[in-house]
């Protein structure tokens, strides 16, 4: 490390402050949705019975895509 040179020096400098912005960003990402999560109340039956009658219909939409293009 004491070998480094100041050019060196800035340059892991700056690639680490970008690397704390970045993981500060996604910290920040992360407890928006986990608030949001909260606000949702997915365990709520009420709520739950929608969620999974959407899961169920999307299921059933993929079962219904075609997977390949083929001959009619």
């Amino acid at each position: 490390m004491a070998d480094k040179t100041k050019k060196e020096l800035l340059s892991t400098i700056e690639k680490l402050e970008k690397q704390i912005e970045k993981l500060l960003d996604e910290n920040s990402s992360l407890w928006f949705m986990l608030d949001e999560l909260d606000k949702s109340n997915v365990t709520n039956p009420e709520y739950f019975k929608h969620v999974a009658t959407a899961i169920k219909n999307v299921r059933k939409s993929k079962l219904m895509t075609p997977k390949k293009v083929g001959e009619a």
